[in-house]
This record gives C-alpha cells, structure tokens and sequence, in this order.
C-alpha cells in the first residue's frame, strides 16, 4: 500500500475469522485451577512481544522473579508454536499447567484494569512486574524476597509489631497493619484472635472468704510484718487482753511457755481473749485461718520476749546497788553466785563481801522490789489484775495471799543472770533467753516444791510474808499510810492554838 510519500506502508493483517470449519488446532479444556485465567494469544505482528499470563487467586504464595522468567518464556514459546499449528494439543496443555501465576498483590493493583484488545480480552504483557514503579509490599507471614535494592528499602520501612508484646501491653486486639499493607483475610484475624485469648493471663478474682469482716482485717506495714499499733480498736482489745494473758501465764504457771506449750499456749490465749470480748468475726477467722491465728500469735511470742527483757532491766536496777557492786566486783560476784547465795538477805563485813541471812530464803531486798515494780506497780499490772489469783491461793492455803513460785522463780534467775553479766562485763544489754537460763529457772522451781514438801507450813508463811511486804511498797508508793504513822511526823503540842 503506497502512502503519501511514495513509500510504502505496512499495514496489519486482519485476524483470521474463525468458524467451526476452522483447521486451526481446538483449545484443551480449561482446568479446575486455571476457570478463572484469561489467557490471550498474541496475533503474528506481536510475536516479538511475548505474552504473559496473569492470575489472580488469593491463596497462592508467589515464587521468586527468577523462576516466573523461565516459566514466562517456556510459556510464550509454546503459545507461539500453537499458533503456528506447529504443537499438538496435549503439548499446549502441559505448557498451560506447568504455567507459574503471578499473585496481585494490593487492592490497587487489583482495581486496575489493562489495556483491552480488539477482541475485548486485556492484552498480557510479561514485563508487568519489573516495570511496576512502586514494588508491591511483601505478604504477610510469606517467604517472599524482594529482588531490587528499592524493594528491599521500602521492605524495610514497613512498620513491624512484636504480636506477645502487643498482646499483653493491650488485652487481646487484633494487629493493625499501616495502610501501605495488605488487609489480612478475616481467617487471619480470627486465628490472631483466638491466640490472642489464649496469650492473655486472666487472673481470676479471689473469691470473698466467709469471715470477710472489716474487724478482722489484719494490716500488714510495707516489710510483711504485723504491729500492733496500725490495726482497728477491737482487734488491738483482743491483742492486748492476750498479752495480758501470757503475762498472767508467766507469771503464775511458767516462766518460759514457749519451751513448756511449744507455742500453742498464744494460740489458746487469744481464743480465750476473742471470746472475751465478744468479737465474733475475730474468733471466726482464727478458727478457719491459720495464717491470721499465726500472725497474731507472733505478736504475742514477742511481748513475752519484752516482757522478760523488762524484768531483767528491773532486776538491773535494784541489784548491783544492794550488792554493792562496783567495778572491781568478782570477789562478790563470786560470793552471791556460789549456792546460789543472792537469795538471802545480805550482810556486808569491812571489805565489802557479803553474808547471807540463811533463815529466810527469797527474802532479800533486790527480789521484793523487782516483785514489786514488775507485777503491782501500777493498775495495769499482772498483781492488779489477776488479784483473783492470789485471793484463791489463799482460800486453799493458809488464808493469806502468797506469790506463787513461778512468779518468784523467774525474778531470782533475773537477780543471778545481772550477777553473771556484771561478772563479764556484758553490760545491762545481755540476752535474758530461755536458752541461756532457763536451766536456773528450773532449779528455783525445783527447790522451792522440795521446801514445801519438806515443810508447808513453814514455806507457806515464807511465801505468805513475801505478798505481804510486797503489799507494803504498794502502800508507800501510792501514799496509803497507817493514821499513826502520818501523825508521827507532827507537832501536835507546838501548833497554835488560837
């Protein structure tokens, strides 16, 4: 065809009509994988292009570029020989099958539409990939690689999140990925949900004890420790009734219980005290919660630690003034210390040593005033208020009060144990521990059931005498005289009177 400059102008040759006396090779069946592919051949002006096949599942991984070359170029070869005639069909089905697809990778890519020949069907270009200009983002959770140093930046710039750390810093919420990603199928964000719920460590509510009352709340300081003073008034009753108690068990049953009871005795002493005062949530509580019952049960243990402590700071003050004892002192250490020698009333010859009054054992001055400012000192002490006890000793006995022999068992192993520390120079800070005396303790008891056995009436008037000079210091101290006595120190004569 000759064109306006004389030369001459190629023009394309119109495709071939088809029809169904056509000798032109007939298309293989579609297969099930292939139903939605549209595969186009190329006309013989466009043989230098090689056609591309496009498919679109998604669920199918992609391949590496490589790969989808050699699968591109085996399959254009092939395509072109069929339309040359020159292949049989069942060659044309293997080269449809062996075909590697391309996965669209965005929403926007999948929106986009090619350019469409005359036949209506998109023209299939092989080159589609590598001319994209932005590289699609890898898929999510797939082995794919970028294959260019821009795909492999913009890869990198993806925004990753760390899904346990996710989890457990925002409860159970799916992952969202920046808008420059693929959405994840909602089989993914079902999958994530349901790991998530798994992840997640609910802890579930403690269940309300039975005993939940505000009176027995036990508070703890930050350490763990239990103090008396940061709980409520009627747990502090209960307490303090308790300590009172152990006091009263010191004093008239054992100097050391926690050797005797093996610290059951406090457990019993606060059962007793709830009852006591009536607080039914407190004694409920110690019933079905061993770890509250403990609790209070140490608080009790150290008051008789201090409760001992407080009768040899007493013992202290009395002793070494009555026994004259100054630095030098060993000689009288040595003395009072040998058979036990301190609980006699003393005489002192020109050198200082002492002498015992052996007819009246337990009666010498350091015992009765260290009984005295330890258990009657004032309304709060053990005397005062277990008066009961002494009045029942009385009723059984001779008819007079007596101090019973734990009570004075324990402030002679106070007197020998400022004995031995003074002879050691320890100090007054010394350990007054069951551990140390409680030996000494023993053989006080020990010695003062053999007198009564030996002679109980003799032993109860020794015991009886004790009370009562006791007794005797309570009256000085408080201001009670005898009326004689008060009207001894005045002049009734010398007074005016007009």
């Amino acid at each position: 065809m000759m064109d306006a400059g004389g030369g001459t102008k190629a023009r394309a040759p119109e495709p071939p009509l088809r029809t169904g006396k056509s000798k032109s090779c007939k298309r293989p069946p579609p297969l099930a994988s292939d139903s939605e592919d549209n595969v186009e051949v190329s006309q013989p002006q466009r043989l230098k292009k090689r056609a591309r096949v496009s498919v679109e599942p998604s669920d199918i991984d992609s391949d590496t570029a490589s790969k989808q070359s050699v699968s591109d170029r085996a399959s254009s070869s092939e395509i072109e020989m069929s339309d040359s005639g020159s292949e049989p069909v069942k060659s044309i089905a293997k080269a449809l099958f062996e075909e590697v697809p391309a996965i669209v990778n965005t929403q926007a890519d999948r929106q986009k539409k090619p350019a469409k020949s005359k036949s209506g069907r998109p023209w299939k270009t092989r080159y589609t990939l590598s001319r994209s200009p932005t590289p699609p983002p890898p898929v999510w959770g797939s082995q794919y690689r970028p294959w260019s140093a821009k795909e492999k930046k913009y890869t990198a710039e993806i925004p990753m999140w760390d899904s346990p750390m996710t989890r457990s810093s925002f409860g159970p919420q799916p992952l969202k990925h920046s808008s420059k990603s693929n959405t994840p199928s909602s089989a993914v964000q079902v999958k994530e949900d349901e790991e998530d719920l798994s992840i997640l460590e609910i802890k579930p509510e403690p269940d309300v004890p039975p005993h939940a009352d505000a009176m027995a709340d036990l508070v703890y300081t930050k350490t763990g420790s239990v103090r008396l003073t940061d709980q409520n008034t009627e747990l502090r009753k209960v307490i303090h009734h308790g300590i009172l108690e152990v006091k009263a068990y010191i004093a008239f049953k054992h100097r050391y219980p926690e050797i005797v009871a093996k610290n059951s005795y406090a457990r019993e002493i606060l059962l007793q005290a709830a009852k006591h005062h009536k607080t039914v949530p407190i004694e409920k509580r110690m019933y079905v919660d061993d770890e509250y019952l403990s609790a209070l049960a140490n608080l009790i243990d150290a008051r008789v630690s201090l409760f001992r402590t407080e009768i040899k700071d007493v013992a202290y003050k009395y002793a070494p003034g009555y026994f004259r004892l100054g630095r030098d002192c060993n000689a009288i250490v040595d003395r009072l210390l040998a058979g036990h020698s301190y609980i006699f009333p003393q005489t002192f010859d020109a050198e200082g040593l002492p002498s015992p009054k052996r007819q009246k054992p337990y009666q010498g001055q350091p015992i009765v005033d260290t009984l005295y400012e330890t258990f009657f000192k004032n309304t709060k002490s053990v005397g005062l208020q277990f008066a009961q006890h002494f009045l029942d000793i009385a009723e059984n006995k001779t008819g007079r009060p007596e101090i019973p022999i734990p009570m004075l068992a324990m402030v002679s192993t106070a007197i020998h144990a400022v004995l031995v520390a003074k002879k050691n120079k320890a100090g007054e800070d010394f350990k007054f521990t069951g551990n140390q005396f409680c030996d000494i303790y023993t053989y006080h008891v020990a010695l003062l059931e053999r007198i009564r056995r030996t002679a109980p009436v003799k032993f109860h008037k020794m015991m009886a005498d004790i009370y009562e000079e006791v007794q005797h210091l309570c009256h000085d101290t408080i201001g009670v005289y005898d009326k004689d006595t008060d009207l001894a120190f005045l002049d009734l004569e010398g007074m005016d009177d007009e």
